[in-house]
C-alpha cells in the first residue's frame, strides 16, 4: 500500500482513462532517490490490470553503453528481438519498425524507470514514439531522479520536456510517516532520522524503529547505488559536521562548488540531508576507513584554521585525525584545551596529549602536563596519575601546576607538604581561592594539615573560608554557612569538587539542610552537564551519605552504588571509604548482613586508615559487628575510632556518633557505668549537632531507670523529628514503647510501637526486636511443655549454643546445614522460652537448662 500518494494515483488513473479513449499521454514522475517512484509504477501496473498491456523497463548506469537495452527490456515478454536493428544513429526505417513492435498491443502502457539512465538509442526510440502517440491508445510513463542543478543530455531533455502530466514525489510528512510506521507517538523521531524517505522508513520499521543494521545498510545503499559522487560528498559532510557548507565540502574534496552543489541538492531531496548536514552522520563515518577518516579530519582542521574557525572546532578535527600536521596546530590545540577544560574534559585531554607528542620544549611540556593532569582528573583520577610523569618530582612548579599534583597525592593517601612548601618557595604566595579550596579538601580527607603555613594567604575573605572545617567541628552554624556558601558560589568556575563536597556536608551537619540539598543538586547537575565524571561521582557519594542520615536507606544505597559505578574503586583512592561506608551501614540496617560482610571484605588502600574516611569505614565495621551480634568485634572497632577521635584534631568533623555507639557496646557487655560516662561526655560537648545529641540521649535512656527513660526518649524523638532521621527515629520510638511497657503503660506502648513500626517500614530497616513485634501482632502463647519435658528442643539448643559463642546466623546455618531463616525462627523461640532479649544474654551452659527443670523456671521468671 502506498502512503500519502492518493492524488498521484488519481493522476495516473486519469491518464490511463485518456489512453483508453484514444488520447495518448506522457506522464513524468520525478523526485529524490528512493522516494517511491518505482512503487508508484508498481501501483500503475495493478491499476491497469486487464485494461491495458503494461511493458516495463528500467534504466541503469551499468547498461548505458548497451544499445537498445531499455527497449529490449520492454519487448522481453513479447518475444520480439530488436538487437539486430541497433545502429547509431538509428535510421527512420529502424525507428518505424521498433515503434511498430512496441505499439502492437492496444491499449498500451510503456513504463520506464530511471529514464535518465537509459541508453541513447532507447531514448531515441522513446522520443520517436512520444511524438506519435497523441491520437493513439498509448500511455508513456517515465520516472527520473530529481537533479535540479544538473543539465540534462539533449535526448533526455527532449524526451521529458512538457509532459502531459508531471508528478513530483516529495518525502512523506509527519502524518504520512505515522501512517507508514503505524505509530503516531514515534512519528516525529522517525521523521528526524529518515527525512520522510519511504525506503529508509521501511528499513527503520524492520529494525523496530531503532537505528539497526537494516537501516544502516539502507542509508549506505542510497549513497552508493545511484551515483558515484554521492558517497564521497556524504563523507565530507559527515566529517565537517556542524561546519558543513557547500564551499567547505567542495574544498575538502578538492572539487568545485558547482560540481558539489547538485549532489548536495540530490541528497537533500532524498531526505538524507537537513540544511547541508547529514541526518545520520555516524552511519557514514562508521563505514569510512580509518586512514581516510584521519586524512579528511586533518585536511578539515587545516581548512577551518585558515578560515579563522574557533580553536575548539579545529582541535576536534585534529584529535580525530590523531596527528599534528604542522607547528601551526599547536596553538589551536592549547587554546582548545584551556577553553574546554571545564565543559569538555575529554576533548581537553585529547588536545593536550596530541600537543605533547609534537612539542620538544621542556618548559612547554611541563606546562602542558600540568594542564593535562588537571583535565584528566575531571574524567578519572587513575588517568591523571598515568599522565603525572615527571611533574611529581619537580620542585619548580607554578601553583597552577602544583595544585592538581597535590590533590592527586591527597587521593593516593599522601600529605603533599613537601610539594606545597617547595612551590611556595619557588612561586610565592598561592592564589587565595586555590589555597582555600586545597586546604578544605586536605582537611576534609586528613584532618588538620601538618604544615598549614604553606597555604596561608593575606586575603581576608578566602582566609576565613579556608577554616571551614574548623567551623564545622566547633559547631558554628553561622561561620559554616558563610564559608560553605562562599566556596559553593564559586562552582560556576573550576572549583575543587572535594571542597564543594566538604562544603555541602558541612551545611547539612550544621543544620542548613535545605541549602545543602540545593547545592548538592546544583553541583550534581553541573558536573553531569560538563561531563566531569570525578566530580559527579564525588557529589553522588555525598548525596548517599546525606540520604543515610535521613533514614532513606534505599536512596542511599542507590546513590552509593551509582558513585562506585561512575568511578572504579581503584580510581577512588582513599576516598573510596565514603561510598563504601555508606553501603555497609545501609546493608547492615536493612538486615543484609552477607552483603555488608562482602563489602567489608573488599580491599581498600592501606593509606585510607590515616584519613577521615578510614574512620568512617572503621565505624561502619563496628556497626555491622553490632548488628550481627559480634559485640567484642564491635568493641574493638569503636575503641579504635575513639582513639583516633580523642587525638583532638580540630579539623576532623564530629559527624559520626562514636561515643554513643561505644556506649551502646559497653551496655551490651554489662559495663553500664562506662557507658553512662561516655554518654555524659558526649552530651557535655557542644559539638556534633542535633542528630548526634539525639542518638546520645537514646543511649542515655538505655542506661537509665524505666521512669527516667520516657522523658529522655521523648527529648531524643523531638530532636530526631527536627533532623528528619527516620531510621534513628524508629529506634527511639521502639525504645520508648519498651519503656512504656516496662512501666505497665500498655496502651501507650502499643500506640508508640505502631508508629515505630510505620517508621521502620518506611526505611525498610530491621529495627523492631522480635519481642516488640509480638506485642504489635500478638500470637497465642505456646502450650506449656509437659512436666519433665526439655525446655528447649534439640535443634533449638544447638542453635542457641552456637549463638552464645558469638557465631552469626549465617555461620550457624552453614554449621548445622539449615537456612538463615530457620536459624532466626529457632532463636526467636529460644529468646521467648528463656525470657532473654538478645544472644549476649544467653547462658553459657545451655545443656543445664534442659537437664535441670529448676534452672528453666529461674530463667523464665527472670
Amino acid at each position: 500500500m502506498l502512503t500519502e500518494r492518493t492524488s498521484e494515483l488519481a493522476r495516473l488513473s486519469e491518464s490511463l482513462a485518456d489512453c483508453e479513449r484514444g488520447r495518448g499521454r506522457v506522464v513524468l514522475i520525478g523526485g529524490g532517490m528512493a522516494t517511491g517512484k518505482t512503487a508508484l509504477l508498481d501501483a500503475l501496473g495493478d491499476l491497469a490490470g486487464e485494461r491495458a498491456t503494461v511493458l516495463r523497463a528500467v534504466g541503469s548506469r551499468a547498461e548505458r553503453d548497451l544499445p537498445l537495452g531499455v527497449i529490449t527490456q520492454l519487448l522481453a515478454d513479447t518475444g520480439q528481438e530488436v538487437r539486430e536493428r541497433a545502429a547509431s544513429p538509428l535510421d527512420a526505417r529502424a525507428l518505424e519498425e521498433i515503434g511498430a513492435l512496441l505499439t502492437s498491443s492496444d491499449p498500451l502502457v510503456l513504463a520506464v524507470d530511471d529514464v535518465h539512465l537509459a541508453d541513447p538509442e532507447s531514448q531515441q526510440v522513446l522520443l520517436y514514439l512520444r511524438r506519435r502517440i497523441a491520437s493513439s491508445r498509448v500511455l508513456l510513463v517515465l520516472t527520473e531522479r530529481e537533479r535540479p542543478n544538473l543539465t540534462r543530455e539533449s535526448l533526455h531533455a527532449e524526451l521529458v520536456r512538457q509532459p502531459d502530466h508531471r508528478i513530483d514525489l516529495a518525502p512523506l510528512s509527519e502524518s504520512g510517516v505515522a501512517e507508514l510506521i503505524g505509530d503516531a507517538d514515534r512519528a516525529a523521531s522517525a521523521l528526524a532520522l529518515t527525512g520522510g524517505n519511504p525506503f529508509l522508513l521501511r528499513a527503520l520499521v524492520e529494525d523496530g524503529l531503532a537505528v539497526g543494521p537494516r537501516f544502516r545498510r539502507a542509508v549506505l545503499d542510497c549513497l552508493t547505488r545511484w551515483d558515484p559522487d554521492f558517497l564521497p560528498v556524504a563523507e565530507a559532510v559527515a566529517i565537517l559536521g556542524e561546519e558543513s557548507s557547500r564551499e567547505l565540502v567542495a574544498e575538502l574534496l578538492e572539487r568545485s562548488a558547482r560540481a558539489v552543489g547538485p549532489v548536495l541538492d540530490a541528497l537533500g531531496a532524498a531526505g538524507l540531508l537537513r540544511e547541508h548536514r547529514l541526518r545520520n552522520p555516524d552511519v557514514v563515518l562508521e563505514s569510512l576507513g580509518a586512514a581516510e577518516a584521519a586524512r579528511l579530519h586533518a585536511r578539515a582542521a587545516e581548512l577551518l584554521h585558515r578560515r579563522g574557525a574557533p580553536a575548539v572546532e579545529v582541535a576536534r578535527h585534529l584529535t580525530a585525525a590523531g596527528e599534528v600536521p604542522g607547528r601551526w596546530a599547536l596553538r589551536p590545540l592549547r587554546y582548545a584545551a584551556e577553553q574546554s577544560l571545564i565543559d569538555d574534559a575529554e576533548l581537553a585531554v585529547g588536545c593536550l596529549q596530541l600537543a605533547l607528542t609534537a612539542t620538544e620544549d621542556e618548559g612547554e611540556r611541563v606546562e602542558l602536563r600540568g594542564v593535562l593532569v588537571r583535565a584528566a582528573w575531571r574524567i578519572n583520577p587513575s588517568l591523571a596519575v598515568r599522565h603525572l610523569g615527571p611533574l611529581a618530582d619537580r620542585r619548580d612548579l607554578s601553583w597552577r601546576d602544583a595544585v592538581p599534583v597535590a590533590r592527586l597525592r591527597l587521593w593516593q593517601g599522601e600529605q603533599p607538604c613537601d610539594l606545597l612548601r617547595a612551590t611556595r618557595a619557588h612561586a610565592g604566595e598561592p592564589h587565595p581561592r586555590a589555597a582555600a579550596e586545597l586546604r578544605i579538601a586536605a582537611e576534609w580527607i586528613y584532618g588538620a594539615l601538618p604544615e598549614p603555613a604553606a597555604l596561608e594567604v593575606g586575603e581576608t575573605r578566602w582566609q576565613h573560608t579556608a577554616h571551614l572545617m574548623g567551623a564545622w567541628t566547633r559547631d558554628a552554624p553561622g561561620e559554616v554557612l558563610r564559608a560553605a556558601e562562599h566556596v559553593l558560589q564559586s562552582c560556576a568556575g573550576d572549583v575543587l569538587p572535594e571542597a564543594a563536597a566538604a562544603a555541602v556536608l558541612a551545611l547539612d551537619h550544621a543544620g542548613h539542610t535545605e541549602r545543602a540539598q540545593h547545592w548538592c543538586e546544583t553541583v550534581a547537575a553541573q558536573s553531569r552537564r560538563q561531563g566531569a565524571t570525578t566530580a559527579r561521582a564525588l557529589i553522588t557519594a555525598v548525596r548517599a551519605d546525606m540520604s543515610w542520615r535521613r533514614g532513606d536507606l534505599i536512596a542511599a544505597e542507590t546513590q552509593a552504588q551509582e558513585a562506585l559505578r561512575l568511578l572504579h574503586p581503584q580510581s577512588w583512592g582513599v576516598l573510596v571509604g565514603l561510598p563504601n561506608s555508606t553501603l555497609i551501614l545501609v546493608n547492615s540496617a536493612l538486615g543484609r548482613h552477607d552483603v555488608a560482610a562482602e563489602l567489608l571484605a573488599r580491599p581498600v588502600p592501606e593509606e585510607m586508615a590515616g584519613t577521615t574516611f578510614g574512620v568512617r569505614h572503621l565505624h561502619a565495621t563496628g556497626r555491622h559487628a553490632l548488628a550481627t551480634g559480634r559485640t567484642l568485634a564491635a568493641l574493638d572497632a569503636f575503641e579504635r575510632v575513639a582513639a583516633r577521635m580523642r587525638r583532638g584534631d580540630p579539623a576532623v568533623p564530629t559527624a559520626i556518633p562514636w561515643r554513643s555507639d561505644l556506649a551502646q557496646t559497653y551496655l551490651l557487655l554489662g559495663r553500664r557505668r562506662e557507658a553512662r560516662d561516655l554518654v555524659a561526655e558526649q552530651l557535655g560537648h557542644d559539638t556534633g549537632g542535633v542528630r548526634i545529641r539525639a542518638i546520645a540521649l537514646r543511649v542515655l535512656a538505655a542506661c537509665s531507670e524505666p521512669r527516667q527513660r520516657v522523658a529522655v526518649l521523648r527529648e531524643a524523638i523531638g530532636l530526631l523529628e527536627r533532623v528528619d532521621d527516620r531510621l534513628e527515629l524508629a529506634r527511639a520510638l521502639a525504645d520508648l514503647s519498651q519503656a512504656h511497657s516496662e512501666l505497665g503503660q500498655l496502651s501507650n506502648a502499643r500506640l508508640v510501637l505502631r508508629k515505630a513500626d510505620q517508621m521502620a517500614k518506611s526505611c525498610q530497616a530491621e529495627v523492631l526486636p522480635h519481642r516488640l513485634r509480638d506485642h504489635l501482632d500478638p500470637r497465642p502463647e505456646p502450650a506449656p511443655a509437659p512436666a519433665g519435658a526439655p525446655l528447649l528442643s534439640e535443634a533449638e539448643r544447638k542453635v542457641a549454643e552456637l549463638a552464645a559463642r558469638g557465631q552469626t546466623n549465617r555461620e550457624i546455618g552453614r554449621r548445622l546445614y539449615i537456612t538463615v531463616s530457620t536459624v532466626e525462627q529457632h532463636l526467636t523461640r529460644v529468646y521467648r522460652k528463656l525470657n532473654v532479649r538478645k544472644r549476649t544474654e544467653l547462658p553459657a551452659e545451655l545443656s543445664r537448662v534442659n537437664d535441670n527443670d529448676d534452672d528453666g523456671r529461674v530463667l523464665q521468671s527472670r
